[in-house]
């Protein structure tokens, strides 16, 4: 056991592999481990090579080690504790920085972890597969001891970087037309990173990951038993992303054509699929936490390329592909339900996003007058200050009474953003 974990550690130790460095960055708390969780192919493994290589190159104590390697298969904490023998060899002095990939493999794991932070002063980073590892067990698990990163598919600016475009205050108009044309494709295809390398295969990849969430990250992680209504559920939710959805509705419908469910079942599918990270529902925003439970939740999905896997003739519906979008971006930086919801006017308008109760966005690809007034409606009624519509190519602005909407188009506020 012990000369295959050196043989691997040392591999790792000698790779060489040229990466992207995301926009998730993985700075370290001290006395915490740090924990990346995200939807499955979203570059969690990528992510931790980047930051394990970039501290070897700084001459820091680092050591790799991928837990689903079959030379050590199955691993066990007994391994583990190998790994960190091994790593005291190489470096029989000073800090050690652990990064350790498909960490859930191992029964009682977070000992070893706990150990490492807490008694010893080590630093460590690990991820895991979605099916066995999120964040709700991570932070139970590890009671306070770890601090969780999250990683999504491509931000439009990681698309940018990935085709060297320079992210800047003012583009040349050959270089807003190449901006557009990506925009068009990440709308339809989402940002995957394997789908931007492949992409002749674009499509069968999508459906390729849909079916290992569905079976290894849902089916098996949370021993659903019925498969014909679990992927039905999944594909009224998706084809009906960006829209309110009735969990009611979708059992009775269920029902007529001889899938008898319960709504409280239907419910557990929702939150299965939020807990991997492959569904959002967004509730209504109110000032009333029951209010809130009991409001119709908006569905949005991780990734814009898994609507397609279920949805046919996707690409016409140009605003809600939008909005999906613009929701991805605000997910970065915020929690559905916490201080990402969407809010309906007194007279029953909704605005799309309402975010920290301080700043409402509405999404659209052909602007009109009804757009700038309802968000200035829910602008008085909240006492807002400023509102944005983001558009697909408009831009103005729009003042009155001292509040303020700007008009965006949907590059440029994708651009402006930071994580």
């Amino acid at each position: 056991m012990k000369d295959a974990v050196g043989v691997i550690v040392k591999e790792y130790m000698e790779l060489e592999t040229e990466l992207m460095d995301r926009e998730t960055k993985l700075k370290e708390v001290p006395g915490k481990a740090l924990s990346i969780v995200g939807v499955r192919r979203a570059g969690k493994t990528s992510l931790l090579l980047y930051h394990f290589q970039k501290l070897r190159d700084e001459g820091e104590n680092v050591l790799f080690f991928p837990f689903d390697d079959d030379r050590i298969y199955p691993p066990t904490l007994d391994t583990v504790r190998t790994v960190i023998k091994v790593a005291k060899e190489f470096y029989p002095d000073g800090k050690i920085h652990f990064f350790f990939d498909e960490m859930q493999e191992i029964d009682n794991w977070e000992l070893a972890v706990k150990r490492l932070v807490e008694r010893e002063g080590h630093s460590v980073f690990l991820t895991g597969s979605s099916s066995r590892l999120f964040s709700k067990e991570l932070a139970t698990q590890l009671r306070g001891r770890t601090v969780v990163r999250e990683i999504f598919p491509f931000s439009f600016r990681e698309i940018l970087r990935l085709h060297k475009i320079e992210i800047s205050k003012y583009y040349t108009e050959s270089q807003e037309a190449r901006i557009k044309k990506l925009l068009k494709r990440y709308l339809e295809w989402g940002g995957f990173p394997e789908i931007w390398v492949k992409d002749e295969f674009a499509e069968e990849i999508l459906r390729e990951y849909v079916n290992i969430m569905l079976y290894r990250d849902i089916i098996e992680r949370f021993a659903v038993r019925n498969y014909k209504a679990l992927k039905l559920f999944l594909k009224l939710a998706v084809t009906a992303f960006s829209t309110r959805i009735s969990v009611n509705k979708i059992s009775n419908y269920m029902k007529t054509i001889g899938v008898d469910i319960s709504r409280n079942t239907l419910y557990n599918y929702l939150e299965y699929c939020n807990d991997v990270y492959m569904l959002f529902p967004v509730r209504r925003f109110s000032y009333s936490l029951k209010d809130i439970e009991q409001s119709k939740p908006k569905i949005y999905t991780v990734d814009n390329g898994i609507t397609k896997v279920f949805a046919h003739n996707i690409s016409e519906n140009v605003g809600r592909l939008m909005e999906n979008t613009v929701f991805l971006e605000l997910r970065r930086n915020h929690r559905e339900n916490e201080d990402l919801f969407y809010y309906v006017t007194k007279d029953n308008k909704e605005i799309d996003f309402l975010i920290d109760n301080q700043q409402l966005v509405e999404v659209t690809y052909d602007l009109d007058r009804g757009h700038v007034k309802k968000v200035m409606r829910a602008m008085d009624e909240l006492k807002i200050r400023k509102g944005t519509v983001i558009t697909w190519d408009e831009e103005d602005a729009v003042e009155k009474d001292g509040r303020k909407v700007e008009i965006v188009p949907m590059w440029k506020w994708l651009l402006a953003q930071r994580k």
